[in-house]
């Protein structure tokens, strides 16, 4: 692994550690040409090789046409970013939509939903931890896509234009896990989760929304496999379990709920997978997770995100003798907190991102104003220095209570510049509130980039 992370930093140009790209596109596919574009030389044949593995290059065309026909019964596809893509880097008409929703379709691991009754914010949070699927370039991505679209802050695989986690500018937030079930979706053409958790926060401005569109495309058969979403926004949140032809639903109206890879709903426990090793593997992690919740929250009254990241990171290392899976684990690659803000939620709301292992990185708070976001924290490289920091140090190091000290003190600032940008918005100086935010953040990615540094 450190063999493999020092070869790829060194083809990453030394210009964009230090560059910044922006958070407002216009031309189509631009966001996504710009994370990739110092990983083309090393990661493309990759995905090339891979692609022809999966279907033949004969037949890729039509499949992606059946793909964008399907999606515009219903709803606007994204053909011209796709097609915008695929003339960039080059590949033939129809690989980089079939790229997306065959060889990424889906993130999977451990998501937990608070409510707001149990939020020290007053509004909902919504975090998932991502495991180790077979790639380690992970990417953060603040952007608006087009004109006429949400912004949206995803992470998730660098080299997909979906989402493992991505939280909108209405305050809209939406996680999968994989749900090991045996309804399973054997036609190719068919929507990648990470795909449709994009497509859901660019169009949908409420939880209520973009519940109701994904429920639409689980009817009319789009999907492939079985899914678990958390689907909320600042006042109310959703659990959806899924397999290609059923779907139940339930709002979560008080507390907290946690979720991994397991149906727990009326009906659809019936589809899910019961043999002991699959529910055990996948309950280990729910139980431990919500006994941490259940315990903070009777100790504190209300959980706040210093909470949270510590539950990011929760290791029982005798149950893992045991083989019981945990909550983090060596193979966990990235956490995204998403606390949205009630009020100005374009601006004010957050995610507090670890890319890279939790255990090895700072939860960096990125506020959805930002006007520009650091090009490392996009194109994959601040994730691999944590992966090369994990193989410098064990998992269990004894370094983290200063990654903690150092995270309260970025929290305390973030929340302090958040509420003087407030003032700003409400005297309607919005651009002096933007500039402020943007300010926060660049000094606090400086901060926590240093810090790294020294280890």
């Amino acid at each position: 692994m450190k063999k493999c992370i020092l070869t790829f930093l060194s083809t990453v140009a030394v210009a964009s550690a230090s560059g910044l790209y922006p958070t407002e596109y216009t031309a189509p596919g631009q966001w996504f040409l710009d994370s990739i574009k110092n990983s083309v030389a090393a990661k493309e044949s990759f995905y090339r090789t891979r692609l022809d593995k999966l279907d033949p290059a004969a037949e890729r065309p039509r499949l992606a046409e059946d793909f964008h026909r399907t999606l515009e019964e219903h709803f606007t596809a994204n053909r011209t970013e796709d097609a915008a893509i695929e003339q960039e880097l080059k590949w033939q008409k129809g690989d980089f939509t079939w790229h997306n929703n065959r060889f990424y379709s889906k993130t999977g691991c451990t998501s937990w939903f608070i409510h707001p009754e149990l939020s020290v914010t007053g509004s909902a949070i919504l975090q998932k931890n991502r495991d180790y699927t077979g790639q380690n370039l992970i990417s953060a991505r603040l952007f608006r896509a087009m004109p006429g679209r949400y912004k949206v802050l995803t992470v998730g695989d660098l080299w997909s234009s979906g989402a493992g986690a991505v939280m909108n500018e209405k305050g809209v937030m939406i996680t999968q896990n994989d749900g090991l079930c045996w309804d399973q979706q054997t036609r190719k053409v068919s929507v990648g989760s990470a795909y449709l958790l994009r497509y859901l926060a660019e169009h949908c401005a409420t939880a209520d929304e973009a519940l109701a569109t994904l429920k639409k495309m689980y009817d009319h058969g789009f999907m492939r496999d079985g899914d678990i979403y958390f689907i909320a926004d600042c006042s109310k949140g959703f659990v959806v379990e899924t397999t290609t032809s059923h779907a139940a639903c339930a709002e979560i109206t008080f507390g907290f709920e946690v979720r991994a890879n397991n149906y727990l709903l009326p009906g659809l426990r019936s589809l899910g997978r019961q043999q002991r090793a699959h529910f055990m593997n996948g309950a280990s992690r729910r139980y431990l997770a919500s006994e941490f919740l259940r315990e903070r929250s009777i100790e504190k009254g209300k959980l706040s995100p210093l909470d949270l990241m510590d539950l990011a990171r929760y290791r029982n290392v005798e149950l893992e003798k045991a083989n019981w899976r945990q909550v983090c684990m060596k193979n966990t690659i990235a956490s995204t907190m998403m606390v949205p803000d009630k009020q100005y939620p374009e601006y004010l709301s957050a995610a507090f991102i670890s890319i890279g292992p939790p255990r090895h990185t700072i939860f960096l708070p990125v506020p959805m104003a930002a006007t520009q976001i650091p090009a490392d924290l996009t194109n994959g490289e601040w994730g691999l220095r944590a992966f090369a920091l994990k193989d410098k140090l064990n998992l269990d190091h004894n370094k983290l209570a200063e990654f903690k000290l150092l995270e309260k003190s970025l929290l305390e600032e973030f929340f302090a510049a958040k509420e003087e940008a407030r003032k700003l918005l409400n005297a309607g100086k919005k651009r002096d509130a933007v500039v402020l935010m943007d300010k926060c953040f660049i000094r606090q990615y400086k901060q926590a980039k240093e810090f790294l540094t020294k280890f």
